[in-house]
């Protein structure tokens, strides 16, 4: 009996010893619910142990830290599109488009910052989705116009856009319209055919396209000029009523000139 006594834990035998020295304690109902209450104890403890253990498994690393400490700073990146802008002065004056068109007059909105991205086309006869939309920077656009008139009942306009872009995509901008030219030179029967120019010696590199719009004794021309220079690429166009096309385009490429070299200049560092 002594033996199984010395087995007994710490507290039964405390208990033990309470109901000897005081008959009227009862010994097995409080070792029973102190024995209960442990367990229950034990069961908490564990329990929020394991739910501790969960958090920190699911916490990122990065957002583990001792209270009261701050987290190690970060380096700022700046991207490219947060660097890089287009400003107003790299777009075209009213004085040079109204060598190609007299009385022209800028549009009411203010030259705008393009959005780039999808949205971006490059083609000549037609719009096609640039294929790396990526590599554009930044874009700003500007137009001038003048309206219709019994004599000349189509809108005549000048449009400029400035794109800049990266990693060769200025290359790769123009060379999608080159590819495209072709197909142009040859339109299919009842579409407008374009003359086209697959270099027009601007720049780094240029094509240029131009197609009757409105036929008759004072026609209606389209012509587009892609010119790149370095990383900047300049789309010039311009729909205007003149005699001879050819002539019209090599002046249209003359303002491109001018474009290319004034968005050039003020994106270098």
């Amino acid at each position: 009996m002594e033996h199984g006594r010395q087995d007994e834990d710490p507290l039964a035998r405390a208990l033990r010893a309470l109901g000897t020295s005081d008959p009227g304690v009862d010994v097995v109902a409080l070792t029973a619910g102190a024995r209960g209450r442990a367990r229950t104890v034990h069961r908490r403890r564990r329990t929020t142990a394991l739910a501790v253990a969960a958090v920190a498994l699911v916490v990122p690393a990065g957002l583990s830290r001792l209270p009261g400490t701050e987290p190690p700073p970060r380096t700022a990146v700046a991207s490219p599109e947060a660097v890089a802008e287009l400003p107003a002065a790299a777009l075209l004056d009213d004085a040079p488009v109204r060598e190609v068109l007299p009385d022209a007059v800028a549009d009411a909105a203010p030259s705008r910052a393009d959005a780039v991205g999808a949205a971006v086309t490059a083609g000549l006869c037609g719009d096609e989705s640039f294929a790396s939309p990526g590599a554009v920077v930044a874009a700003r656009s500007a137009g001038w116009s003048v309206q219709d008139t019994v004599v000349q009942p189509l809108r005549q306009s000048v449009t400029e856009r400035v794109l800049l872009l990266r990693d060769g995509g200025a290359r790769e901008f123009v060379a999608q319209v080159r590819e495209q030219a072709a197909g142009c030179a040859t339109a299919p029967e009842g579409s407008t055919s374009w003359q086209v120019r697959e270099d027009s010696g601007l720049g780094d590199d240029s094509v240029t396209g131009w197609a009757q719009v409105l036929p008759g004794d004072n026609p209606h021309w389209r012509v587009l000029v892609v010119a790149r220079e370095g990383d900047v690429v300049v789309v010039l166009r311009a729909e205007v009523f003149r005699a001879d096309g050819a002539a019209l385009a090599q002046q249209v490429q003359e303002l491109a000139q001018v474009a290319l070299r004034r968005a050039a200049a003020e994106v270098s560092p």
